[in-house]
């Protein structure tokens, strides 16, 4: 296991290479499920009324509500904007789009004979936890260069006895094979030293793909048309990719500009992050009476096995007296990492009213402790090294986020065999020390036959976030805004 963090951080999104962060967490555990329209529709908030194939992944116990076999699928797109900006430039915009499934659903619905137990159903298929396609650019100038930490890292292995050959090689052994970093006059040393804050130009693209996606088995049973109790085993599944590319230059050239002698670099990255999960779902709900229902559900953690494999590329070109040199492309070896993460425990409680034949408005609160993920680096032949990286890592992670409440409002209005739908969501913000919410509003309409439905659901995120490409780097600031669109297809048999 590396203990080196690659230049590289995008919150939310991307994360420092190579090693495992503290931001890595949050893309497994900060949650935006899709599912069915219906679903996406009243922003989730179903925990107490179940009979739509979402709440398996919310509230197992609504399982019990279906009265019928049912067959559902979701087809759905997502669009992304994102506003980027470095300190002091202007903004830059990128967009992008996917397409891909939010949910596919099988029920099978039994009704026991002579007894108080009204239904035993099982629920087989998979819902949509996270959508991870992104694209953010931006350009600029700032104090400062990538080659400063390069640098500080080959000083830490030839000052502790080692030699080029010990050098990282995503990092300061490409710097080293480009001639980036060097020895002159029996001193290591980089055409920085003595510029180390001199201003450059400066550009960043990332991309970022994949999704996971939450494979369900489920039970649940309704007892004398009061109480339903239900379980879910749920297999997330998880494909993460990261391509960024890093460009600095001298905005005066390789010989009069601002860092004699340098002229640019560029650096790649490559990351795919690939594992599957488990955990469990428990839940019941509760009819009060025809008009109010009530639920609560507990997910256990979710225990991740992950395979993390990265590659770089580095470019460096400068010049002196007797002309200009643009460097070839240097690649770096492929690199591997097998390591696993738990998730937080989430605790949910539910209550909806039922308006007679004209719909329902219900409400979910979820607590969730992000303070709680935990890496487990050890497992496969550990060093101290790791277990001491291990610790530390962990402990950051307690001390950089907290509990948060997310609070999921909805409803939906019902005209004869049409459906309206709207929801609000307020995301209780991860970091430490921060307060308001992070809100994402959705509505939906729906049409619902004997045997057929149709339902469209639409769900539209606000959200900050930074990009840091290496420490001490000028801070980039993001503003997203993403879209989903899902329509389900519904067969009831």
């Amino acid at each position: 296991m590396k203990r080196y963090f690659l230049p590289g951080l995008f919150a939310l999104l991307s994360a420092p290479l190579f090693s495992q962060a503290v931001t890595d967490v949050l893309r497994y555990s900060v949650l935006r499920p899709g599912g069915t329209g219906r679903f996406m529709g009243v922003g989730g908030a179903m925990g107490a009324l179940g009979a739509d194939f979402g709440t398996l992944s919310t509230n197992p116990a609504g399982l019990a509500l279906f009265r019928t076999d049912e067959l559902s699928i979701t087809p759905g797109l997502k669009f992304t904007h994102t506003d980027a900006t470095l300190p002091g430039g202007e903004t830059d915009e990128e967009d992008r789009s996917a397409f891909g499934f939010d949910n596919l659903g099988l029920v099978f619905n039994t009704t026991p004979r002579a007894s108080r137990w009204k239904t035993f159903n099982v629920g087989l298929g998979f819902n949509r936890q996270n959508n991870f396609n992104q694209s953010v650019f931006y350009q600029g100038d700032g104090n400062g260069s990538i080659m400063n930490s390069f640098f500080e890292d080959a000083q830490s292995t030839f000052g502790q006895g080692g030699t080029e050959e010990d050098l990282y090689p995503f990092t300061s052994g490409l710097a080293w094979q480009a001639n980036a970093i060097y020895f002159q006059d029996n001193a290591l040393t980089y055409d920085f030293a003595g510029f180390e804050n001199a201003s450059v130009d400066r550009s960043q693209t990332l991309n970022t793909f994949g999704s996971m996606n939450e494979m369900l088995i489920s039970f649940a049973g309704n007892y004398d048309e009061k109480l339903m109790v239900g379980v879910t085993i749920g297999v997330p599944f998880v494909n993460y990719r990261l391509e960024g590319e890093y460009i600095e230059s001298d905005p005066g050239g390789d010989v009069d500009g601002n860092v004699p002698y340098f002229g640019g670099l560029t650096y790649t990255e490559l990351l795919r992050t690939e594992g599957v999960g488990v955990n469990l779902k428990m839940g019941v709900i509760y009819k009060v009476n025809q008009a109010v229902r009530l639920g609560v559900a507990v997910h256990t953690p979710t225990s991740l096995g992950l395979t993390d494999s990265y590659s770089n590329t580095f470019a460096y070109s400068y010049g002196d007296g007797s002309g200009s040199y643009d460097g070839e492309t240097l690649f770096s070896p492929d690199g591997t990492s097998d390591y696993r993460l738990r998730t937080p425990w989430r605790a949910i409680a539910s209550g909806a009213v039922i308006l007679k034949k004209y719909g329902f408005i219900s409400a979910d609160l979820e607590w969730v402790d992000y303070g709680a993920n935990h890496y487990n680096l050890t497992g496969n032949a550990p060093t101290n090294d790791d277990e001491i990286y291990e610790r530390e890592l962990n402990r950051e992670i307690q001390s950089t986020y907290q509990p948060a409440m997310n609070i999921r409002l909805g409803g939906e209005l019902v005209l004869d065999n049409f459906r309206a739908r709207a929801g609000l969501n307020l995301n209780g913000k991860p970091e430490e020390g921060a307060t308001g919410f992070n809100t994402a509003y959705s509505a939906g309409i729906g049409v619902r036959m004997e045997s057929f439905f149709l339902d469209l659901g639409y769900r539209r995120f606000n959200g900050q976030g930074s990009i840091l490409p290496y420490v001490g780097a000028p801070e980039v600031k993001t503003d997203v805004t993403s879209s989903d669109v899902v329509l389900t297809l519904g067969f009831k048999f």
